[in-house]
């Protein structure tokens, strides 16, 4: 009956066909004994102490914190069973702490130690019907009385151990009801259940393991090789370890090939494991491999599980959300979230949460490594481009409806219809707060179009115009410039090429470099189309600001009434309302108040009718000089306040700090002048980190009207000195003629102390 059982778990029968087998043998034995009726030895009470735990490691490194929190719930007592439950990824060491914890509390478990190795998420026909006939026999029963039947062999095996201070390790555990047939609960057992899922229907204490720490895993090198090869070669040590992803098995691997090769150099090891395409055929000592490891949860996977993995892996970022599977595989991005917390659950991606707790998933480094050596297996070039075009159609679909819904008087992306996009129901749910969203996928966005600008330019450079209302609010003129410049490498003509030009001419007015804004400008107007009238306007109205700060006022009142003309009859209200308000800017440092106070009341109103929120600003902003010059700083204070609040609401810091200097200023005229000082000061360093030189002099210069209103005239010489030297290096008369004022008076003032001091 052993032999016929044996060859039956050896062919990994199914339950019912071992049992077929044993009621056959069963039968020829009755026939053997001529008709004799058939015994069956009663079940042996006489129990055999198995200890079936395998050698542990010979040395253990970190995971203290984990063995002491686990070892806590093992050895405590109670009137139910204790479970511990060790996750991880591939490789992470379950084993060895499982194996490493069991050792520690083998002396508060007399009767005993179990342990299978469930051989992963390989599902297995009957698994834990096999494992039960080995416990069992294990345990001193005797085979012709292992029952045939599953229920019946959980039921002795439970009976058995009911009284019995049992520890039971049950290794490389799958999901499945299987594995609850192996758990006993008996209030003197405890077992310790490892698994590459997290089993969230399984209850008891969760132990989840991590990657090893930098020091840990030197430590792991350091116990294998010795401490003076380390000692030695010490920089190549932290690159292997770094290589290895800091993995427990890359480790040992590495450092177990190191110790067979006494005359390898670490330095060459490191070397290898920098090759992407080598890494993991480099991870492999004996028979045991980094590869082989991973394979076995990835064998398990359902067929879009290991698509989504070869997309992921194939990707030039970090991490992904949802969205981005969902339009790399063409599917609903609920069912790309399901894809990616199935896949979180089998530890082969981690998850990490923004400040607006939206999950990002990121793929372990060998996992990728991994992942993308199968790509070729699992999908086609043509697949995989096809997804990735899909992937920026829609990423240029949601940034262009996200930079619509913060309302900058950007233009619209002069684009067809990308190759593939979202429904608008999918954007809405996706863009609930487009700022926020944004600010998530920022990183991934930047990446996405640089890697997609040489093999599709048009939809990549889009994108690129796409983003750049989020990166004026969020002062990324740096990359601004980068990316536009490179744009109009792969993207020179046609109404894309007009719109980076464009936008290079806002980014040279923002940062004073006026001569390169003129250029930017005209070359985008020549290229327009005369019916383009949305571009146009924006275009204009861009242009008559770069002359207004210029104080070319004629050419400003042209280019602005140009841009209310045409973008009144596109229906563009956002340039509307800009160039309305820029118009009054221009007619209020001409002197004529009253007609600039008419034009910003206009902006106002029309901004809060369609709810455009940075013309808003503008407008509380502008109308808040019209009160500052007429003398009244309660009211100018009131309209400051309200333009940087709303600017702040919009994380346009640039924006809320024009408003800001000017508040300081005023604070100052009403007597309050250490809270204006303050803010004023807060203002210049923000100036100064955002490369805004013509804001910079303008705080300069409040702070030096602060200095004479304090009766300091050297300090409020030094700080108007400065701004006429920055209003006249980027050439902004109106302002340096105020800032040459400042300087006048403060000189006047010192030369009066001069003669009173004589």
């Amino acid at each position: 009956m052993d032999l016929v059982i044996a060859v039956a778990e050896a062919c990994e029968l199914t339950p019912d066909e071992v049992a077929e087998w044993v009621r056959l043998r069963r039968q020829l034995a009755r026939l053997e004994a001529e008709g004799e009726p058939a015994v069956v030895a009663p079940v042996d009470t006489g129990l055999v102490t198995p200890y079936l735990l395998p050698s542990g490691p010979t040395s253990f490194v970190g995971r203290k914190a984990e063995l002491a929190r686990a070892g806590r719930i093992l050895l405590a007592g109670g009137q139910s069973a204790r479970t511990v439950l060790i996750t991880g990824p591939a490789g992470v060491g379950k084993t060895t702490l499982a194996v490493r914890l069991a050792q520690l509390a083998v002396e508060q478990f007399p009767d005993g130690q179990l342990f299978a190795d469930l051989r992963g998420p390989q599902p297995q026909s009957g698994n834990s019907w096999h494992v039960l006939g080995v416990f069992l026999r294990t345990l001193g029963v005797n085979s012709h009385s292992v029952p045939a039947a599953l229920e019946d062999r959980i039921n002795l095996y439970r009976s058995l151990l009911a009284q019995r201070s049992v520890l039971i390790v049950l290794d490389n555990a799958a999901a499945g009801r299987d594995l609850q047939g192996l758990i006993v609960s008996g209030p003197r057992t405890a077992t310790i259940i490892t698994s590459r899922s997290v089993l969230p229907g399984l209850d008891g204490y969760r132990v989840p393991l991590r990657m090893l720490s930098e020091a840990e895993a030197l430590e792991m090198v350091r116990c294998i090789i010795g401490e003076e090869r380390v000692s030695q070669e010490q920089p190549s040590a932290f690159q292997i370890v770094n290589r290895c992803a800091r993995l427990p098995l890359a480790v040992w691997i590495a450092a177990a090939r190191l110790a067979a090769r006494p005359d390898m150099p670490l330095s060459a090891l490191a070397r290898a494991l920098a090759d992407e395409h080598r890494k993991l055929d480099e991870l492999t000592v004996g028979d045991v491999a980094v590869r082989a490891s991973i394979e076995l949860t990835y064998a398990a996977l359902s067929r879009p599980q290991q698509e989504a993995l070869s997309y992921l892996a194939q990707l030039n970022t970090v991490d992904v959300a949802p969205w981005a599977l969902a339009a790399l595989m063409d599917v609903s991005p609920a069912d790309a979230a399901k894809l990616l917390e199935d896949l979180v659950e089998l530890h082969l991606l981690r998850v990490r949460y923004t400040e607006g707790a939206s999950p990002r998933y990121q793929m372990h480094d060998l996992v990728s490594a991994f992942s993308r050596d199968r790509a070729t297996q699992i999908l086609t070039p043509a697949e995989t481009e096809r997804g990735r075009l899909r992937m920026l159609g829609g990423a240029l679909g949601l940034a262009c409806a996200a930079g619509n819904r913060i309302n900058t008087d950007f233009d619209e992306v002069p684009f067809a219809a990308p190759p593939w996009s979202f429904s608008a129901q999918t954007r809405d749910a996706v863009l609930n707060d487009p700022l926020a969203w944004f600010r998530d996928e920022y990183g991934f966005l930047k990446a996405l179009a640089e890697d997609m600008l040489p093999s599709a330019p048009l939809p990549a450079a889009g994108l690129i115009v796409a983003l750049a209302p989020f990166m004026q609010l969020s002062g990324y003129f740096d990359d601004w410039l980068h990316l536009h410049a490179g744009a109009l490498v792969q993207a020179p003509s046609g109404p894309i090429g007009a719109s980076l030009r464009r936008n290079l001419g806002e980014l040279s007015t923002i940062v004073d470099d006026y001569p390169a804004a003129e250029r930017y400008y005209h070359a985008s107007i020549a290229m327009l189309d005369p019916a383009d009238e949305a571009r146009l306007a924006s275009t204009s109205a861009g242009l008559a600001y770069l002359y207004r700060l210029q104080s070319k006022y004629a050419e400003a009142e042209e280019f602005f009434g140009k841009a209310i003309n045409l973008a009144g009859s596109a229906g563009n209200d956002n340039c509307l309302i800009y160039a309305t308000t820029g118009l009054g800017v221009t007619l209020m440092e001409q002197g004529r108040l009253g007609e600039a106070a008419t034009m910003f009341d206009k902006s106002l109103w029309r901004s809060e009718a369609t709810g455009y929120l940075p013309g808003q600003a503008q407008a509380w902003r502008c109308l808040g000089q019209i009160s500052r010059l007429r003398g009244d700083y309660a009211a100018a204070e009131r309209r400051y306040r309200n333009a940087e609040r709303i600017s702040l609401s919009l994380g346009d810091q640039l924006t809320a700090t024009h408003a800001a200097c000017w508040l300081g200023d005023v604070l100052i005229k009403q007597g309050r002048a250490v809270e204006g000082r303050r803010v004023l000061a807060e203002c210049l360093w923000i100036y100064r980190a955002a490369a805004n030189r013509w804001g910079e002099a303008a705080a300069l210069h409040c702070l030096a009207e602060a200095q004479l209103l304090a009766g300091r005239p050297d300090l409020a010489q030094r700080r108007a000195q400065a701004a006429v030297s920055i209003w006249t290096e980027i050439h902004s008369p109106y302002w340096l003629a105020m800032a040459k004022t400042t300087l006048r008076r403060a000189r006047q003032r010192l030369e009066q102390s001069d003669s009173v001091s004589d």
